[in-house]
């Protein structure tokens, strides 16, 4: 059945006119909605929070998944390593995630100049000069990929509630770009 929008196959592919004009697509819509206008308004800010939680949860899994294995037949002695292994991944998160988002960038870059022109010498340079640059202007980098994935939401969120990809498209664009503008031009901390 064609839908408002570009396309009747966009929808099906991305699994979502399964929740368009329900309440469950609604709701859905709009916690995408609010998600990405924080992430895209927001992103620097709750940066840190947000992956130092991620790290306490990996952190808190693996450490009781450990603790487990070397405790069988406690529950206590693997949660309190679980909840140790927790700290210890937010802190990690929190510290190193600068230094990991440079190298991924570095490693993608030199991937891309290695297809490109595949010299070794050309991708190891490609991929310190894009880890080093990265690494220094880490906050307007973040503040970039936040609003995206912010717009990339709100425009999901918005396609849930309205059903039309063009509305979804025009407005997912524009919270992108007034996201990045406020976080690279207004927010200054």
């Amino acid at each position: 059945i064609y839908r408002r929008g570009l396309s009747p196959k966009i929808g099906n592919a991305m699994g979502l006119d399964n929740f368009t004009g329900n309440a469950s697509g609604m709701l859905m819509g709009l916690l995408l909605l609010v998600v990405g206008l924080l992430l895209a308004f927001m992103g620097q800010d709750i940066w840190a929070a947000v992956l130092g939680f991620i790290g306490a949860i990996i952190g808190g899994i693996i450490g009781y998944a450990i603790g487990s294995v070397i405790f069988p037949d406690s529950w206590w002695l693997p949660l309190i390593i679980g909840i140790i292994c927790a700290v210890i991944g937010s802190i990690l998160f929190s510290w190193l995630v600068e230094l990991a988002l440079s190298v991924l960038a570095g490693a993608m870059a030199a991937g891309v100049a290695w297809l490109i022109y595949p010299e070794w010498w050309v991708a190891i340079v490609v991929f310190l000069v894009v880890t080093i640059l990265v690494y220094f202007f880490i906050d307007q980098v973040v503040a970039v990929l936040t609003a995206i994935v912010g717009g990339v939401l709100t425009g999901a969120g918005i396609y849930l509630l309205t059903g039309s990809w063009w509305i979804a498209a025009i407005i997912g664009v524009l919270v992108f770009v007034g996201g990045a503008a406020y976080q690279l031009f207004i927010d200054k901390d």
